[in-house]
């Protein structure tokens, strides 16, 4: 009997450890955003990964202040996935990093959403966030 109570108290003391690491793995550290000054028009659609060349054009900026990081982060978790599949022409690429992992968001500069390579919904709240701290 007295080595199943320890079983369970082992089984109680691992749950709460895993579920207390995944909450923080899950916090911001920071941001980096590389981004194009607004109202820029360009020639050719800008993706997430030609932002990174245009190297006359972009601004970039480390955001760590936890006010924001924290907006961000609740913003992020309302993000659903989008099932069109469509042709982004983005103006502000977002590397959120976490302790043990780097996302990428990608935004247009008045729509279009993608995480990770995948096209969300559209949520007006989260560009507005990002544009108010880069513009």
């Amino acid at each position: 009997m007295k080595n199943f109570g320890l079983f369970q108290m082992f089984v109680l003391f691992l749950s709460f450890a895993l579920l207390s690491c995944e909450r923080e793995s899950r916090a911001i550290n920071k941001v980096r955003v590389t981004y194009l000054p607004e109202y820029t028009n360009v020639m050719v659609p800008v993706t997430c990964e030609s932002i990174d060349f245009m190297l006359t054009f972009r601004d970039t900026k480390v955001i760590s202040d936890k006010a924001f990081l924290t907006s961000l982060s609740k913003e992020l978790q309302g993000l659903k996935a989008n099932d069109s599949i469509r042709s982004i022409d983005i103006r502000i690429k977002i590397l959120i990093d976490y302790s043990n992992k780097t996302d990428t968001l990608c935004l247009g500069e008045f729509f279009d959403t993608i995480l990770n390579g995948n096209l969300m919904e559209d949520n007006p709240r989260l560009l507005d966030l990002i544009k108010s701290e880069i513009y």
